[in-house]
């Protein structure tokens, strides 16, 4: 009995720094090419190594980090292919979410979605990067919440990891109007118009396209081995 607690305490605490590592990589305080030590995020965070270990095992799994050496585990420097990919992901999926949400979303919904855009507006305003790039992720992963689709949210959680780190870098260049085009989408969803709502994610996710393919040059470039900056 005592041996199934403790494995049972210590997927619990597998998943809890997982969310730690994840909330990091979504809110920037991760960035591309940081080196991640199981010793440091033990000491940070006040667990063992087990758990440390199991979380970042998953997560270079999944992609979302990269084991170069035993000891040698970073935040990958997202290619220009990879992430042209994961655009045009985005663009079908977020456009679905976008689309089910105007259908269903309810007043309660629409009320939230808005504390939350001002909540985001107050934090660039006063340039608290952390907090408005963790609450434009949150504004993304909440249309497939109201859309009520689960494993779309999942899925799309995931291309935010990957996404997370770089979009931060993009908050670091504090661009203007970073959420003029997500009033559009709850405009368009309390008109109740799933396509201006489609099409207002959609070119938001677009918007950042320029710079974000700027700041992959800029990162690879930076690369210490020439060869990984092809």
């Amino acid at each position: 009995m005592s041996s199934a607690l403790d494995d049972l305490s210590r997927i619990n605490l597998g998943d809890q720094v997982y969310e730690r590592i994840a909330k990091a990589l979504l809110t920037g305080q991760m960035r591309p090419n940081d080196k991640l030590t199981i010793r440091g995020l033990s000491e940070r965070w006040g667990v063992s190594t087990t758990p440390i270990r199991d979380a970042i095992k998953q997560l270079t799994q999944e992609k979302v980090l990269e084991q170069r050496s035993p000891k040698d585990v970073r935040v990958p420097v997202m290619t220009q292919a990879m992430y042209l990919e994961i655009l045009q992901i985005r663009l079908h999926l977020e456009g679905l979410a976008a689309e089910r949400a105007a259908e269903r979303a309810t007043p309660q919904d629409l009320r939230d979605l808005r504390k939350l855009l001002n909540r985001n507006d107050k934090a660039a305003d006063r340039q608290n990067l952390a907090l408005a790039t963790a609450g434009n992720q949150e504004f993304h992963l909440s249309l497939s919440a109201v859309a009520d689709m689960p494993t779309l949210q999942k899925i799309l959680k995931g291309l935010w990891l990957q996404m997370g780190p770089l979009v931060a870098c993009y908050y670091d260049m504090q661009p203007p109007g970073l959420n003029a085009l997500h009033h559009e989408v709850i405009d368009a969803m309390q008109d109740k118009s799933p396509d201006r709502a489609r099409l207002a994610i959609q070119k938001d996710i677009l918007s950042a396209k320029p710079a974000l393919l700027d700041q992959i040059t800029t990162l690879r470039t930076g690369l210490r081995d020439p060869a990984e900056a092809l």
